[in-house]
């Protein structure tokens, strides 16, 4: 990853939980879009979970552009017969160089058939058009996340979500954008606290602030969708259709980002002593939330 003067930076489960927060938080604010594509092309977060193999038989796997993510259809196997876990994630193969070729679904997209998976392999199946979120899209390319990275996972994507949001509240008019951010810099304040001074995801976080930091995730991804919110009747009060608006293309730029806040914990689940929340993406193409 860099930063958003364009300078390297190494940041991974490796980097003090602190920084990745505030490295995170700013580049969200300078450029939500780019944050993302840099974090995704860098580390590989759905690599602990389930994968299905993909069929290559023409025609392979293939995911179109939709508003706010992709179609995906094609056939894949499962390759295990212990079961999917409550996601899965879908290769697209080949890829083409650079192009996102993971999609991560609820496994209840899958017929009802092969849920439940017996024998030496799972039998295949076949998707058409289900709909992924932006940010349920990465990359095979990047680093491979292990499970144990979830804590960096929840605080990188939660840091370049109340940056986006914030760069959300310089649009919005007085009272409601200073109000609005400083909410955000309390949440932040809050985040920064809980890790201040601590460990990397890799070096372990003591029992009590992983359970601080979980419950400081979710009042951030609530925080960040209140302001989304304010952010959608701005524009509609303004211009029934929204087009053009400047906080439009703002929203469209964030929205993986959006997406993925809301389930970052479940996705990831750091193990039984968080509790992550207990969610499945909608089909709100806007930010899935």
């Amino acid at each position: 990853m860099t930063t958003p003067g364009g300078h390297p930076e190494v940041l991974g489960p490796d980097t003090p939980l602190a920084r990745v927060l505030a490295f995170c938080e700013t580049s969200g604010h300078a450029g939500p879009a780019g944050a993302w594509q840099e974090l995704t092309r860098a580390w590989n977060w759905a690599a602990p979970l389930t994968t299905a193999v993909p069929r290559v038989d023409f025609p392979g796997p293939v995911a179109r552009p939709v508003p706010g993510g992709f179609a995906l259809s094609g056939q894949w196997r499962l390759s295990s017969p212990d079961g999917t876990g409550p996601w899965l994630v879908l290769p697209l193969a080949p890829a083409r160089s650079g192009d996102p070729d993971l999609f991560v679904a609820p496994s209840r997209v899958l017929p009802g058939a092969v849920r439940v998976l017996t024998g030496e392999a799972g039998p295949d199946f076949r998707l058409e058009d289900v709909y992924v979120p932006a940010g349920f899209v990465t990359h095979t390319a990047g680093t491979p996340l292990r499970a144990g990275d979830a804590v960096f996972l929840w605080t990188a994507v939660t840091g370049l979500a109340l940056g986006a949001a914030r760069r959300m509240t310089d649009a919005l008019a007085a009272p409601t954008g200073p109000e609005l951010a400083a909410v955000l810099h309390d949440e932040r304040l809050i985040l920064a606290a809980v890790l201040h001074g601590g460990p990397s995801a890799r070096q372990g976080l003591p029992e009590d602030v992983e359970r601080r930091l979980a419950a400081r995730v979710g009042q951030a991804g609530s925080a960040v969708h209140q302001v989304v919110a304010v952010a959608y009747e701005h524009v509609l009060a303004a211009d029934d259709s929204g087009v053009g608006h400047p906080l439009t293309s703002l929203i469209e730029a964030a929205s993986p980002i959006l997406q993925q806040v809301r389930y970052v914990m479940e996705l990831l689940p750091r193990d039984d002593r968080t509790s992550p929340r207990k969610a499945e993406p909608g089909d709100d193409r806007r930010i899935s939330g």
